[in-house]
């Protein structure tokens, strides 16, 4: 995974104690506000009120993604799984679902998210660095999702192979990424970031990009790509105005403008903000 050069690179511990921080702020949060499946998490990305409505092309196609693959009975991974959403979603649809963070607030989250769902007997969780999965068995996943993580993952020796090692020969790997390619926009980003005062462990100035996904290519015999949100990523630039009628029509405009460009010039996809990528070992 390439580094911008004035990046300061971050260790594992202080990666878990930013994320720590993070997460614990949840714990606070009632049982009602923790629930999730199917019907709330499409409810949520309809509601502009919400923070997930920004990002709701990128999860509807995830949602559909996963509706696809009949996930009962299945045993998942829900990797770098922050405060546990998808993986205890997965698990309101019949998976087996394992929550994996180096987080271990994350991971306490995240199965209180479960018993607040009704699903506790099938989500269990562990704190651990991605570059070492040796807690699991080769082989043992059917599917591992994530949803930007990789991004955060992929730094740390080891870790692609081990994502590997334990998924199923045939099984799939699901991701919902921020996509880096796009100079323009990754300069935004950076600027957005330092008016913010965004914490370097919060790994904004790492994002998956073509190089990464070649390297995927190495480990999958099948790897696509569905860029998502071109001139759509302006969208950042209306972040809590989604509430607003004239902020949503804006948003469906750039919504509409992209889906001509790409249809005419496919090739303009790789400079996408963001990305839903499929991957079959």
């Amino acid at each position: 995974m390439s580094r911008p050069p004035n990046v300061r690179p971050v260790s594992p511990e202080e990666e878990r104690a930013f994320f720590d921080d993070v997460y614990r702020r949840f714990l606070g949060l009632p049982d009602h506000a923790l629930a999730v499946n199917r019907a709330i998490m499409a409810a949520d990305l309809r509601d502009p009120s919400k923070s997930i409505f920004e990002r709701r092309r990128l999860y509807e196609g995830v949602l559909k993604r996963l509706e696809a693959e009949n996930l009962a009975g299945r045993r998942v991974l829900d990797y770098g799984c922050g405060p546990g959403e998808w993986g205890v979603l997965m698990a309101t649809e019949g998976a087996y679902a394992t929550l994996l963070d180096l987080s271990p607030a994350a991971i306490e989250l995240g199965l209180r998210r479960a018993r607040a769902s009704g699903v506790e007997g099938r989500v269990s969780g562990v704190a651990r660095d991605a570059s070492d999965l040796s807690c699991f068995e080769d082989e043992a996943f059917d599917l591992i999702f994530a949803s930007a993580a990789l991004h955060h993952t992929l730094k740390y020796p080891n870790a692609l192979a081990e994502l590997t090692r334990v998924l199923k020969p045939g099984g799939k790997l699901l991701l919902a990424e921020t996509f880096g390619n796009n100079p323009i926009l990754n300069a935004a980003r950076r600027l957005r970031a330092g008016i913010a005062r965004e914490a370097v462990e919060q790994g904004e100035g790492i994002i998956l990009n073509d190089a990464d996904i070649g390297l995927l290519r190495t480990r999958f015999r099948r790897v696509e790509v569905e860029p998502l949100n071109l001139l759509a990523m302006a969208k950042r630039l209306l972040r809590g105005r989604f509430t607003k009628g004239w902020a949503r029509g804006t948003l469906r405009a750039l919504e509409a403008a992209d889906a001509a460009l790409l249809k005419a010039f496919p090739s303009l996809g790789r400079y996408c903000g963001e990305a839903i990528v499929e991957a079959q070992k």
